[in-house]
């Protein structure tokens, strides 16, 4: 399956493929030991936050990485050379979790809870807001340097190399939240996170940017440039709506381990063999989801990313063990692995080159308010049950299947509809 992504193009290509590969691994990896679905969650309950603290962390992540994107942009489409921008906000994204070691170490259990939940919502948005500033650029650096053929691929690898890493960080994970006594184990899982992410870092130093790319000939303010795109055709505007639902379904994620952890009287330590569950799903995952994207197209994928998150959150109602339970970590494995290989590249075909970085910034500017939800999630879980959660989650996810089905069409078969045309 993916032999044609080391024989794609010259030695350049290949070196950027390897380099873009290891650098996505060792950053999946480093998020194995700070994971927004098992990890963080956990963390939050353990410092004294509430459900409304808990269903925040995705809020606060999806919130922060995705609003400030609006005031890059213009400079991203400004620049023929993207590599060097690209390395600083990269360095921004990781020094935040270095930050939240020091204070688990050092300063956290003298602290009132409130201060702690602050300090710690405080420096997480700081690294939201880092990946944000990097998104763009990133994404508009991979999509120059990565032929459209092998992208599908080339992301599903980057997440199964991940995959298998992270299942190898879930499992030390586990063992440090056994061994550690908090707040010095969250403490020593934010330093792994924090020297994974500068190991993937090195690997970002690596890819080449040998040709100038192409820029707007003429720059307009962000919102006209966000006004023309949104009045233009209706299948990205169809895409926009299920990207918006598929975000507030979303909101069950957060609350997955932490009910399970209730619901079967389970310690801290559980949240790790819950990452290596996911970790482990999410390979088969990859490299199905990688295969069906580059065949098929991405539409296919994010079809099926919404019927997992229906069959997920039903699963977690109705789960009557731990073994059953494990299956809403599956299903929720391949909701990730759709977002890493399918989201962005299904609006880069659904785009004009030079102006990815807007249609990028204005999707996830549009599309993340749904994320609010997890507040609302959060007040539910305390006053209704976990179940409403995962309920209202499951209608949203069967919203956006019914748009993604009936109303976007895939972006590969309107361009092979234009090219028929005589």
């Amino acid at each position: 399956m993916f032999n044609e992504l080391f024989k794609a193009g010259d030695q350049t290509v290949r070196r950027n493929i390897l380099a873009n590969i290891a650098d996505g691994s060792l950053f999946a990896f480093a998020m194995s030991f700070v994971s927004i679905q098992t990890i963080l969650p956990v963390f939050v309950q353990s410092m004294g936050g509430s459900n409304v603290a808990v269903g925040l962390v995705p809020v606060v992540w999806v919130f922060g990485f995705n609003f400030p994107q609006v005031f890059i942009v213009r400079r991203v489409q400004e620049l023929e050379w993207k590599k060097p921008l690209f390395m600083r906000t990269a360095l921004i994204q990781r020094i935040p979790w270095l930050l939240l070691a020091l204070v688990c170490f050092f300063a956290l259990e003298h602290l009132p809870t409130g201060v702690r939940l602050f300090t710690f919502f405080g420096f997480f948005l700081l690294a939201a807001v880092g990946g944000s500033l990097n998104l763009p650029v990133w994404f508009d650096l991979t999509a120059k340097l990565m032929p459209v053929r092998i992208r599908g691929r080339m992301f599903a690898a980057r997440s199964i190399i991940g995959s298998m890493l992270g299942i190898g960080g879930g499992a030390l994970t586990a063992l440090v939240l056994a061994t550690l006594q908090f707040p010095g184990s969250y403490g020593m899982l934010f330093l792994l996170a924090f020297l994974s992410m500068m190991a993937s870092y090195w690997f970002l130093g690596m890819l080449r940017e040998e040709t100038p790319g192409p820029r707007l000939a003429e720059q307009r303010h962000y919102l006209e440039t966000a006004r023309n795109i949104l009045i233009t055709p209706s299948n990205f505007r169809n895409f926009l709506l299920s990207d918006a639902l598929l975000i507030g379904s979303s909101m069950s994620n957060a609350f997955f381990a932490v009910y399970a952890l209730k619901k079967f009287a389970l310690s801290d330590a559980y949240a790790g063999a819950f990452t290596v569950v996911l970790m482990s799903s999410m390979i088969i995952a990859s490299v199905l989801f990688g295969y069906l994207a580059d065949q098929f197209g991405h539409k296919m994928n994010l079809l099926i990313s919404a019927g997992a998150t229906i069959a997920g959150s039903l699963t977690a109602i109705l789960a009557a063990s731990l073994e059953v339970f494990l299956i809403v970590f599956i299903c929720s494995a391949s909701g990730i692995a759709v977002n890493v290989i399918s989201r962005l590249p299904m609006i880069a075909e659904l785009c004009p080159e030079e102006q990815r970085p807007a249609y990028i910034a204005l999707t996830n500017m549009l599309t993340s308010p749904f994320v609010l939800l997890g507040i609302v999630a959060g007040w539910m879980a305390d006053r209704i049950g976990y179940e409403s959660v995962f309920l209202l989650a499951s209608v949203f996810a069967l919203g956006a299947l019914s748009l993604l089905a009936f109303k976007v069409r895939e972006p590969r078969e309107l361009v092979a509809a234009t090219q028929t045309v005589p």
